[in-house]
């Protein structure tokens, strides 16, 4: 499951709605808000989000919640052109240990690119 999905999920549950009637409200199959939802589909188009939005009626922070969890819940991304040797080593060896981390080894990580980003 991803951010997005898992947010998408708590939303629609609290509306009691059932994945079918969200996929009847926004015009799509049930399929694809249990693809969304269980992170075997990224984020919706901007179309679909909106869609979302309105039929969930959505308060102003519930939006920003849903939408704050579509970068994250990204699958594929792009490694900038400025990236060093010894960031796409560190690439390489993240990429093989995705999925197996230990929550200890998730936050040495998380903990290292805060501190570094003080310094910047």
């Amino acid at each position: 499951m991803t951010p997005f999905g898992s947010v998408l999920s708590q939303l629609r549950r609290s509306r009691k709605l059932q994945q079918r009637e969200l996929a009847e409200r926004i015009g799509v199959q049930p399929c694809y808000i249990s693809a969304m939802e269980g992170g075997k589909k990224g984020p919706p188009s901007k179309a679909v989000m909106h869609k979302l939005i309105e039929s969930l009626e959505l308060s102003p922070e519930e939006a920003h919640s849903l939408t704050s969890t579509i970068g994250p819940s990204k699958r594929v991304f792009r490694v900038p052109e400025s990236v060093s040797l010894e960031e796409y080593a560190f690439l390489w060896e993240l990429r093989q240990r995705l999925g197996s981390l230990s929550g200890e080894e998730l936050a040495i990580m998380t903990n290292a690119l805060r501190l570094g980003g003080a310094n910047r």
